[in-house]
């Protein structure tokens, strides 16, 4: 069992209601009588998983809509924890379900519509809306960019007053600087590719960038900026799986054979093969590609050797990336980039609880925290890819065997397969 650094052998775990009421070696924790009990035996016991970056669709949580498909296809990966950064107009009510327990899905945080130049016009908007959003009950706020720093800052100043957090993009508006002085938590490594140019170059350098910038651009400045992170007690989320994977689009084969494709309507398959046969992403120089690739997978080293936090979210779904299964893949991403398999894991479970103030009550397994907990078949302390291996989930106290995983995977197959 992982806790910490430190695997715990041979333990008892026992659990009331959604919470851990105490644990300890196995031959000095009694279990109560009538109890259900579950073989952990040879088995490890972490916390359940948290998608800090998930787009939320349509729906009340039905096999038959899309936002219930989205739920069964988090809780079949282990994802206890799920904030909604995109939502559609059903998120509130739908997050609102699954804690009165109508609906089984992880535990939901919702943004508000998203704040950007075209749907917020001046400070005074922006201040107005974050008020409205903090009235309608969303968790937190997200910007898109592009609001000009006057309204950007009215923004951010208002959802400090209200006690919203802002997450989101970085635009050349903005600039990674000013965002790291007003506290906005980072989506994508935006702003990064900007601030390694040299001074005075005016190039727009773009999310997905494969111009001759990059070739001006200067990785030594890259571990300054990552401890200027940490001193804004800024947390990252690279979303480094899907980025990597818009600049590996000639691989198209690979992608089109994920096995977790049978979760998504064909139509969506389709789709995405259509928008990444485009030249800018297939067809952009294989030098420029790696490059872009590289810098972000140093920024991600730099942001973890300076002791910054780091989140895992996989801004699914889309472009390849399926709900639940992408939460993986960019673990697997973050380890490929060099981080060490501990960091990725507290990234995926405890950094998110701890970037939200909720430490003291879910991320880790220990007396009074809440239950969710994923039964493993493989120490994922030796490879990230074991958090695959899940034999059961544990949420909020509720025991979800292997079993019942696969048949909430086989139920998604199935609505998929019958829709047009």
């Amino acid at each position: 069992m992982t806790r910490g650094s430190d695997a715990l052998m041979d333990q008892t775990v026992l659990v009331d209601g959604d919470r851990i009421v105490a644990m300890g070696p196995s031959a000095r924790t009694p279990v109560p009588a009538g109890a259900a009990r579950v073989d952990g035996h040879g088995r490890w016991l972490m916390p359940g998983l948290v998608d800090m970056h998930l787009h939320l669709q349509q729906g009340t949580g039905e096999a038959s809509d899309s936002a219930g498909r989205q739920l069964r296809l988090l809780l079949a990966n282990g994802v206890t924890t799920a904030r909604a950064l995109g939502a559609a107009p059903t998120g509130l009510a739908l997050r609102e379900r699954v804690k009165n327990g109508e609906v089984l899905g992880p535990r939901l945080l919702v943004a508000g519509p998203s704040f950007h130049g075209e749907s917020v016009k001046g400070p005074e908007q922006a201040r107005q809306r974050v008020r409205e959003q903090k009235a309608a009950g969303f968790d937190l706020l997200k910007t898109h960019g592009g609001l000009g720093r006057e309204t950007y800052d009215a923004m951010v100043d208002e959802a400090k007053a209200q006690g919203l957090r802002v997450s989101g993009h970085v635009t050349p508006d903005v600039g990674l600087a000013h965002a790291l002085e007003s506290g906005q938590q980072v989506e994508h490594l935006d702003g990064w590719l900007s601030a390694l140019l040299p001074p005075g170059d005016a190039a727009v350098v773009d999310q997905i960038d494969f111009t001759d910038a990059l070739d001006r651009m200067d990785a030594a400045r890259i571990p300054a900026l990552a401890e200027a992170t940490r001193k804004a007690g800024v947390w990252s989320s690279p979303t480094m799986e899907l980025f990597e994977l818009l600049a590996n689009a000639d691989r198209l084969d690979t992608l089109r054979a994920r096995p977790e494709l049978r979760y998504v309507p064909a139509v969506a398959v389709e789709a995405w093969t259509k928008e990444l046969s485009a030249p800018e992403f297939a067809g952009a120089p294989a030098a420029r590609r790696q490059r872009f690739v590289e810098l972000r997978r140093q920024v991600v080293r730099a942001l973890h050797e300076a002791g910054a936090g780091l989140l895992v979210g996989s801004d699914s779904p889309q472009f390849f990336m399926v709900t639940g299964f992408a939460v993986h893949r960019e673990m697997e991403a973050l380890a490929g980039a060099g981080l060490p398999t501990r960091t990725v894991l507290e990234a995926a479970t405890r950094g998110a609880a701890e970037y939200l103030g909720e430490a003291n009550t879910w991320g880790t397994v220990a007396p009074g925290q809440r239950a969710d907990l994923l039964l493993l078949d493989a120490d994922p302390r030796e490879d990230v890819h074991h958090t695959q291996d899940i034999h059961g989930v544990v949420l909020r106290g509720r025991w979800l065997p292997r079993a019942q995983l696969d048949a909430m995977l086989a139920e998604v197959e199935a609505a998929v397969k019958k829709l047009p």
